[in-house]
């Protein structure tokens, strides 16, 4: 571990910790990074110091507030290069509020048929689903630029979409998944040359590289404060301004206005014309403080440092001929993240082995199920790095990976009741059925899992027979042919009030952080059986469960 990085630590208490009697290794980074002294301080210095609301008040307490707020867009706007300071940084919650703000003030009033929307099959939720509302109401177009199987964006394909029909470009910086690097420029060049707006999701790359959104070409740039060393609860949109000026407001209330009568309303400037009510405070203080944080520690180390410890993971878990990685390979740049999976391993049962030896990774579609589906995998283990992170927990991650199979068996064994374990090693009624009464898909919508109930119904409402089909995680499967065994010469009305059986079955004996994969295949089965007696035909569709 080098001085720097070992200073660095002593600023995040909670990496002090133990969980399951061992040492903190958080690598869930890209999901949420610790935040440092020096900025969660900034909480009880306002709260006991000038806690006052801003813009309302004419007494000391109010003008202390007001400048800290007013003065923390200048700082964050100049973090990511915005010269025209906190007119062109508007505070929002988060990247996703962010985004439908472009979405709500700009899309939604000025979009209709024939015009399009271009974006990647990269895409978080916050941007695919925002953009698919848009579409839907507007009747817009949209458009998905491919990703190559070396997980970059095809650039080719992107010039073929973005024509003069397109208004809106919407590219992630950086992948969450992938840890691809997006060249923004050439895509801000191919938008304008279109007469289009480019919407950049930042929430992967404001706080791990450099950042300058008038040299990337953005119009609008969008990111998140718990990604880079800061508060939950705030985020940031850059936008240019007279593209602010032209734009609808999002929210409407106190604060967002300059004058109000019976009949009408004017708005406020910018950027309080978008922040209706009572701001967030206390976290745009803290905000500044944390780019205040990085600017201090550089961003071209932070940088340089994640892509160290990415390509370090990267090369070794290569090594492995059980293990896939997805993105870029080995020696190419990316931010500090690594997909990957292990053969025959879900990722929800590895995050259990992990969490057990006290590693922290995310698991699951990584809220790009699309994206997943164009990798052909129902999810993958994500371990992300940031500021803090060494090579020394990287190789703790690889150590706890070996022989993965036979540590979750015994997790299971160890952990769960002796009668899921049981139908772990020996599962029941595995398969679809020929001509099944009804069919019920589950799909868990945060981790990818993806499963099948087929039942065949007598007339006399018996069932004949139960099988399922799965990509499930180890837990669910075993559930699944549990509730199969359970449902055997039972009624399809008592799959329907099925309510805690499974629990019941297992004597309540499983991890409370596993308790969705307990009990989705039950409310997956109760839902296709009340649908089938609401409906007395085969049921086909969708549900969450795990």
């Amino acid at each position: 571990m080098s001085p720097q990085v070992a200073r660095i630590r002593e600023e995040f208490p909670v990496l002090e910790r133990e969980v399951n009697g061992e040492p903190l290794t958080y690598l869930d980074n890209a999901a949420t990074t610790h935040t440092p002294r020096e900025v969660y301080e900034i909480f009880e210095e306002f709260y006991a110091g000038y806690n006052a609301n801003v813009h309302r008040g004419i007494h000391e307490l109010s003008h202390e507030a007001s400048l800290a707020y007013e003065d923390a867009h200048d700082r964050v706007a100049e973090f990511v290069g915005a010269s025209g300071g906190r007119e062109e940084m508007i505070f929002t919650r988060n990247t996703t509020e962010s985004i439908n703000l472009v979405a709500h003030g700009l899309a939604l009033p000025e979009f209709g048929p024939g015009d399009a929307i271009v974006t990647t099959e990269m895409e978080h939720h916050a941007s695919l689903v925002t953009w698919q509302q848009v579409a839907e109401r507007t009747g817009a177009e949209i458009r998905f630029v491919h990703v190559t199987d070396d997980g970059h964006v095809d650039v080719e394909h992107a010039k073929s979409l973005i024509d003069d029909d397109v208004a809106l470009v919407s590219i992630p910086h950086v992948s969450n998944v992938l840890g691809t690097i997006t060249p923004v420029r050439t895509f801000a060049d191919l938008a304008h040359d279109a007469g289009a707006v480019l919407v950049v999701d930042g929430a992967q790359s404001a706080p791990t590289r450099p950042v300058d959104v008038e040299a990337m070409g953005a119009d609008f740039f969008a990111f998140s404060g718990h990604k880079m060393a800061g508060p939950t609860g705030i985020g940031g949109l850059y936008g240019r301004k007279e593209l602010l000026e032209g734009m609808e407001p999002f929210l409407y209330g106190g604060e967002m206005i300059q004058h109000v009568t019976f009949d009408r309303s004017t708005w406020n400037g910018l950027p309080w014309k978008f922040e209706a009510g009572t701001p967030p405070i206390a976290e745009g203080i803290a905000l500044a403080a944390a780019v205040e944080y990085l600017d201090d520690l550089g961003m071209e180390w932070v940088r340089d440092h994640e892509n160290r410890l990415a390509q370090y993971a990267l090369e070794r878990l290569h090594e492995r001929d059980d293990v896939e990685t997805y993105g870029p390979g080995p020696g190419e740049e990316r931010t500090g993240l690594v997909s990957f999976n292990v053969d025959g391993v879900h990722g929800h049962d590895l995050s259990s082995v992990l969490n057990e030896r006290g590693i922290a990774v995310r698991a699951g579609d990584h809220c790009t199920q699309p994206l997943h589906d164009r990798l052909d995998v129902p999810g993958s283990v994500r371990a992300s790095f940031y500021v803090y992170n060494t090579t020394e927990e990287i190789d703790r991650l690889l150590d706890a990976i070996d022989d993965a199979e036979t540590k979750v068996d015994a997790h299971l064994r160890n952990r769960y009741a002796d009668r899921l374990y049981e139908h772990h090693r020996d599962p029941h009624n595995t398969g679809g059925l020929a001509e099944p009464s009804l069919v019920k898909s589950s799909e868990e919508t945060t981790c990818g899992d993806d499963g099948e109930f087929h039942v065949d119904v007598a007339p006399d409402g018996t069932i004949e027979g139960v099988g399922f089909e799965s990509e499930s995680c180890a837990v669910s499967r075993a559930v699944a042919s549990l509730i199969s065994e359970y449902l055997e010469e039972r009624t399809v009305e008592d799959a329907a009030e099925m309510e805690g059986e499974v629990a019941a079955m297992l004597d309540g004996q499983f991890p409370e952080l596993r308790r969705e994969c307990v009990v989705g295949p039950e409310e997956v089965i109760r839902e296709a059986a009340r649908e089938y007696l609401s409906g007395g035909q085969t049921v086909e569709g969708s549900a969450s469960a795990t």
